[in-house]
């Protein structure tokens, strides 16, 4: 009895002593990769896996490891080849360190497109190890890499990433680049640039672009304002700030601030009329007196500019004023089409107004955009539905690249034809403009349940090249409308698999949809190369922990780029 003691404490010891020593190697490697000493810390869990080679956690350490060096292929076969019992042990943790080797690895690419994919990879983690990637990249000598990364960057408040752009405010030369600055001062509201955002709205010498985004970003940085300051741009010798006046009178509501916009709807710029205009229709309309609404009105739909007195018009119109339809109505026989549009589209957004006119446009103008307009807003106030939705379906069939734009007036969204121009940082950007015009298009006859709607996205869907991929899911995707969605789903069911990927796309990247992720992992087997890419991200973006087993057997892909989509949907998809 007392021998079997003896051998159960010297076997007790031993298991002490080894498990010891195993967390002490473990305690040495990690502190080799704290201060990214990797080769001495791959070095070390090589050393220690020989040793006690036994140990899950330290297999697992070699292998993280070995992706930290670089070697990211040996690291991922390592991994592929763990039996079923150690997969099960397998730390999530382990798995999401491996991704972020790949992705810091790519991120040191000499291939410009390596670099690219990547930072757009690591921004949609929303992780904070993305943090120093994004800083990194807005110093990119690439000025394409440091503006999506400046766009990217807008949408974290780390103090580091604000610091960099605050930098850039003082040292970015590059004009393209500038207005993304500009943009991210805005939006990660960088207080201290107030004052120099006004200089460039004041500057003469400042491109239109560059005084929009000014404006827009010291609207955003400011968190109220009072009257005297709106009196005080309102009064300034620079047009750009008295039109700044009129758009912080709109976005603090400033009441006070009434009869200077009165006043400003006489002021010389147009731009500056344009916006008292807006200010009185979403802030004042019932607080200036009827008699000095309609004499204001009746001046300004008689102004030299177009803009202004379509704008005048929709407030007259509002306000059941007789002369606002009548002013409204020249304009759709104006031999400049694009104020045609311009009207269509305001008359569009006036619910159960005007209804005759409506009618009479959407039957008999020669111009299909003018007509589109206006079956968007009948199909919007649901009237004359049926005539709506056999419009926009012959609208439909329209060859050319559409787009939304709202030049002439920010408060009014024009369907239009596509001016958009190719831009690097995202392949075939005209095209993912377009499509995204055509989705919501055909979701509006969708929501009306009109019969015709399945079989319009059907052959839609049977497009080749619709996904939008990389910097189109970062920055211009939103939720679908859930019965445009519900419809896009029934077409799960089709045989031709073409039309099934390209639904369960659409539900993953608009819908999040994690009924699609069968779908979508099937069709990886025999996809090209770019449908690899879409599929990864549209896994990577419904995020699901489902997927962690075919996206680990998708880390070794022979493409980088490949293997860079993958880690960033694989960590999206740990940490969802």
């Amino acid at each position: 009895m007392d021998i079997m003691k003896h051998f159960l404490v010297i076997a007790l010891l031993l298991v002490s002593y080894i498990f010891a020593g195993e967390n002490a190697q473990l305690d040495r490697i990690n502190s080799h990769i704290l201060i990214e000493d990797f080769s001495s810390a791959l070095d070390d869990a090589k050393s220690s896996f020989d040793k006690y080679g036994a140990s899950n956690k330290l297999k697992f350490k070699y292998i993280e490891c070995l992706a930290l060096n670089g070697e990211e292929l040996k690291a991922i076969k390592e991994l592929k080849n763990l039996n079923e019992d150690d997969y099960k042990n397998l730390n999530f943790d382990t798995i999401e360190n491996i991704s972020w080797a790949i992705l810091n690895k790519a991120s040191k690419s000499t291939q410009y497109t390596t670099r690219l994919t990547t930072l757009i990879g690591v921004h949609l983690t929303q992780d904070v190890r993305a943090i120093k990637i994004l800083n990194n990249s807005m110093k990119d000598s690439n000025a394409i890499i440091r503006s999506v990364a400046l766009q990217l960057s807008s949408s974290y408040m780390d103090k580091p990433l604000k610091e960099m752009v605050n930098n850039l405010f003082l040292n970015e030369k590059l004009w393209l680049v500038r207005l993304e600055v500009i943009k991210a001062i805005g939006k990660m509201k960088v207080f201290e640039r107030k004052n120099e955002l006004k200089e460039i709205i004041a500057d003469e010498k400042a491109t239109f672009e560059e005084k929009e985004v000014a404006m827009s970003s010291l609207v955003n940085i400011m968190e109220d304002i009072d009257f005297e300051e709106i009196k005080s741009l309102s009064n300034s010798k620079k047009a750009g700030l008295r039109k700044l006046s009129c758009d912080l009178t709109s976005y603090f509501d400033v009441k006070e601030a009434k009869d200077l916009i009165i006043k400003l709807t006489e002021d010389p710029i147009s731009d500056v009329r344009i916006s008292a205009l807006n200010a009185i229709s979403l802030n004042f309309l019932n607080e200036i007196k009827d008699k000095d609404l309609k004499n204001l009105l009746l001046k300004a739909v008689d102004d030299p500019s177009p803009e202004v007195c379509i704008t005048a018009s929709y407030i007259a119109i509002l306000k059941n004023y007789s002369f606002g339809e009548k002013k409204l109505r020249k304009y759709f026989y104006d031999q400049d089409v694009d104020n045609a549009r311009f009207a269509a589209a305001v008359l569009g957004k006036l619910s159960n107004k005007c209804l005759r006119l409506k009618k009479t446009v959407l039957n008999k103008h020669p111009d299909i955009f003018v007509k589109a307009n206006i079956a968007i807003g009948l199909i919007g106030e649901r009237k004359l539905v049926k005539e709506a939705t056999d419009t926009l379906f012959t609208f439909l069939k329209y060859d050319d690249k559409l787009m939304w734009e709202n030049r002439k007036n920010p408060l009014f969204e024009v369907l239009y034809p596509s001016y958009i121009r190719h831009v690097d940082q995202m392949p075939r950007y005209p095209e993912a403009i377009d499509k995204m015009t055509r989705l919501q298009l055909l979701s509006m006859l969708a929501v009306v349940e009109d019969p015709r709607a399945i079989e319009a996205i059907k052959s839609f869907l049977k497009q080749k090249g619709w996904g939008i991929t990389g910097f189109a899911s970062a920055t211009l995707l939103k939720e679908g409308d859930e019965e445009a969605l519900n419809i896009i789903k029934e077409l799960l069911d089709e045989k031709e698999s073409d039309v099934k990927v390209q639904a369960a796309l659409v539900l993953a990247l608009f819908g999040k949809d994690p009924s699609v992720i069968s779908t979508l992992e099937k069709a990886y087997i025999d996809a090209d190369y770019n449908m690899k890419i879409q599929i990864l991200e549209a896994i990577g973006h419904i995020g699901s922990k489902k997927s962690i087993k075919f996206l680990i057997n998708t880390l070794d892909e022979p493409y980088q780029n490949l293997r860079v989509v993958s880690a960033s949907s694989m960590i999206r998809c740990l940490n969802s």
